[in-house]
């Protein structure tokens, strides 16, 4: 079996502007999504706000800047993921289509079992 990163996009700004009672159906959602795939998801977690993330850059002399917030000032931002095994791209791909993400989308990368690879 191949190991999967599912990688959860929402467009921040929508899913901040959530009624409490909208944003407990969505976990709850997300819940019966990890119960229906618990022989495929190893892991899953919702992500904080990107107002919360560091970013660590190094520039071509190796010097480090550190500075608050996302690498990228997008709409839609990296909001969760979830690691998964499946057999090949069709089954991670049938995993992927049930993750209930209303503002956004999913992006399906292969983990590398050889970092040579």
């Amino acid at each position: 079996m191949a190991e999967y990163l599912l990688l959860v996009y929402e467009d921040e700004a929508r899913t901040s502007e959530l009624e409490p009672a909208e944003d407990a159906a969505f976990v709850t959602r997300f819940q019966d999504f990890m119960a229906r795939n618990e022989s495929s998801v190893r892991r899953g977690q919702r992500l904080h706000p990107t107002s919360t993330a560091t970013s660590v850059r190094r520039d071509i002399d190796g010097g480090v800047r550190i500075s608050d917030g996302a690498f990228v000032e997008s709409k839609e931002v990296v909001a969760g993921y979830f690691l998964i095994e499946a057999d090949n791209l069709d089954e991670a791909l049938s995993v992927a289509e049930q993750i209930p993400v209303p503002n956004g989308g999913v992006e399906i990368r292969p983990i590398r079992s050889d970092p040579h690879a």
